[in-house]
C-alpha cells in the first residue's frame, strides 16, 4: 500500500473511512443534481441557487441578490445572469423586501418547488427512511457529525 493512503493509526484509518463514505455520498448527491439540471436545462450553478434560496425560505430569511452571490461564491455580476436565467425559466421571482423597501428578496416559485419535488421527492423520501431506521439519539449523533463536518468546510 502506498505511504500516506492510509494512515498508521488505526482510529484515524477508521475516521479516514467515514470520510470516504461521506465524500461518495457527496458524489453521489452532485450526479443527482447534475441529472435534475440537464433534465430541466438548468446549469449546475442555477440548482444550487434554488437550494440556497429554499434553505433560507425554510429558515425565515429574506434572500438578496447579494446575499445569493455570497451564498454561491460567486461575483454580483455572475449571480445576475443567475437570478435572470431562473426569473427568465419561471423558478424565481423578485419581490420588494419585506423590511427595506428599496431593496428586493428573491422568492423560489411554486412551480420550481414542484418540479423539484417531482425529481428530488424519491431520493428524498428513501433518505429519510435510511435516517428513520436510526433510533433518535443516533440520529442526533449523526446531526452533530455533518453540522461538525459542515463547519469544517466552511
Amino acid at each position: 500500500m502506498r505511504e500516506g493512503v492510509t494512515p498508521a493509526d488505526p482510529e484515524r484509518a477508521a475516521a479516514l473511512d467515514v470520510v470516504h463514505l461521506l465524500r461518495e455520498v457527496a458524489l453521489r448527491y452532485d450526479l443527482a443534481v447534475g441529472e435534475f439540471a440537464g433534465t430541466t436545462g438548468l446549469h449546475r450553478t442555477d440548482v444550487r441557487a434554488l437550494v440556497r434560496l429554499l434553505d433560507a425560505e425554510r429558515a425565515g430569511a429574506e434572500a438578496t441578490p447579494s446575499w445569493l452571490a455570497q451564498q454561491l461564491g460567486m461575483t454580483s455580476q455572475a449571480t445576475t445572469a443567475v437570478i435572470h436565467r431562473l426569473e427568465a425559466a419561471g423558478h424565481v421571482q423578485r419581490l420588494r423586501s419585506r423590511t427595506d423597501a428599496r431593496s428586493t428578496h428573491l422568492q423560489v416559485s411554486d412551480t420550481a418547488v414542484a418540479l423539484g419535488w417531482q425529481f428530488f421527492g424519491p431520493l428524498l423520501d428513501r433518505l429519510i427512511t435510511a435516517t428513520q431506521t436510526l433510533d433518535p439519539s443516533r440520529q442526533a449523533v449523526v446531526k452533530d457529525y455533518l453540522t461538525a463536518v459542515s463547519d469544517a468546510l466552511a
